[in-house]
């Protein structure tokens, strides 16, 4: 049922953004670019001829980065799902291009003097779940999603002059901690004078290092987007981005950690963001909503603890939070829709849905 209707999503939306992307082709470049060439990112190389991601040793998984394997017992759909982005490792693939970019997704920004009540929490850049551990952090931890890419458009009744911006992302830490671990993909959308575009986008971060663009995979409205993210260490992170409609090959890459700021391991979370640009938060693209199908997170590599699975729709309920993005007013624009467990929907609203709710997000 979930599948049949993210597939018929896909195609609604995939409709609709092939009308919109066609009025205009000449907006400038999201966010701009940085000067300098990335830093503390770099993609990986496809797996040496031969090896197979399935049965590959231990020692050569980690080797090869590929991506830890979640339980099959305790998390079967994961586990059929993990099994189809590491053999997408195996086809061959083309060099990326990696641009550093003026864009960073950041840590959760709360409202200040509102604190946290009953699972719920509210910030200005953060839609989404998330589970918090501050008393026991993880060491090493891996983190899935599974979303469809939504189509990128304006309030409705709007034309800012330049850039909405939104991001889509599975990450860890940033609830509670100064630096988050993430991969994601960017959806944008342009109005000047009435001519339109939208941008559609892959990166890795490892924030506060800003946001690193990557021409691969190629990501298009509609498409189902499959994202793993881990670290091996308080410094050293990997992320798997496979693009499962088009069936590409999938893209790894390796982030290293700003200097003082190692991986905390107090939080993970499946977030669609209004990121910051600039040093300013950016107005949140009109997403509509973002079909997010399966999230699930768990430590691994550390066996004095016990495996946990940790489900993006509360499951197990304690440290679980339901995250409500709030503009620059205070009042709502994007919150998620729990289905069941595995299910959420983050849908926008207010001032980033309607113009005529918007003063200044």
């Amino acid at each position: 049922m979930v599948k049949s209707l993210l597939y018929c999503v896909s195609a609604a939306t995939l409709g609709a953004a092939m009308l919109t992307s066609a009025s205009a082709q000449q907006a400038p470049r999201p966010g701009g670019v940085a000067a300098g060439p990335p830093v503390g990112v770099r993609a990986l190389p496809a797996l040496p001829p031969g090896l197979d991601p399935l049965t590959a040793s231990p020692t050569a998984r980690l080797q090869y980065a590929i991506p830890p394997e979640p339980d099959a017992d305790a998390a079967p759909e994961a586990h059929a799902k993990w099994v189809k982005a590491v053999t997408a490792l195996a086809k061959p693939r083309t060099a990326p291009t990696l641009t550093q970019t003026n864009i960073s997704n950041g840590p959760m920004r709360p409202v200040a003097g509102v604190e946290a009540n009953g699972g719920k929490s509210s910030s200005y850049n953060w839609s989404g779940t998330a589970f918090t551990s501050k008393k026991t952090p993880w060491t090493v931890e891996a983190i899935e999603q599974e979303f469809t890419v939504p189509v990128a458009q304006q309030a409705f009744g709007s034309c800012t002059g330049g850039w909405d911006y939104s991001s889509v992302w599975p990450g860890i830490d940033g609830y509670s901690s100064d630096d988050v671990l993430q991969a994601g993909i960017e959806v944008d959308a342009y109005c000047n004078g009435g001519s339109t575009s939208s941008f559609y986008g892959a990166w890795v971060e490892w924030y506060p290092y800003d946001e690193t663009s990557v021409s691969d995979p190629a990501v298009n409205p509609g498409d189902l987007i499959y994202i793993e993210v881990w670290n091996t260490s308080s410094t050293t992170g990997y992320a798997e981005i496979w693009n499962e409609t088009t069936d590409s090959p999938g893209y790894e890459y390796s982030l290293t950690a700003y200097p003082g700021y190692p991986l905390v391991g107090n939080s993970v979370e499946w977030i669609a963001e209004r990121p910051g640009v600039n040093g300013g938060l950016a107005t949140l693209t009109n997403y509509i909503f973002v079909a997010s199908a399966y999230g699930v997170a768990w430590n691994y590599l550390e066996p004095t603890k016990k495996q946990t699975d940790y489900w993006q729709g509360g499951k197990p309920s304690s440290g679980f939070y339901k995250i409500t993005m709030l503009d620059n007013n205070g009042d709502g624009i994007s919150t998620p829709i729990v289905e069941n467990y595995s299910f959420v929907w983050d849908y926008n609203y207010g001032s980033s849905y309607d113009s005529t709710k918007r003063s200044t997000q």
